[in-house]
Order: structure tokens, then sequence, then C-alpha cells
């Protein structure tokens, strides 16, 4: 669970920026959701086995 966080944190940054975002942090975003979506990956997996 805790490999959601970023994401969750990154998603909220995103709805309460303003509409102009800063291009120096798309690749911190990038990489937030890369890391949520490991995550997810994760779960998915220990949730098939046994």
């Amino acid at each position: 669970m805790i490999l959601l966080l970023p994401g969750i944190c990154a998603l909220i940054f995103v709805v309460d920026s303003p509409s102009d975002l800063d291009s120096r942090f798309i690749p911190i975003l990038a990489l937030t959701a890369l890391v949520t979506f490991a995550g997810v990956m994760l779960i998915r997996a220990a949730r098939k086995r046994p």
C-alpha cells in the first residue's frame, strides 16, 4: 500500500496546481506514476497467489 502513496500525492498535486504546470515537474510526476503502477502490479500479483 505504501507504493500507492506517491501516485496519490502526485495526483493531488496535479489537480491542485494551476493550469500551467512547470515542465520541471513532469519527470517527477512520471516517476511517481511508475512507482504507483509497480505498486498496483505487486498488489495484483499478491492477490492472485493462494
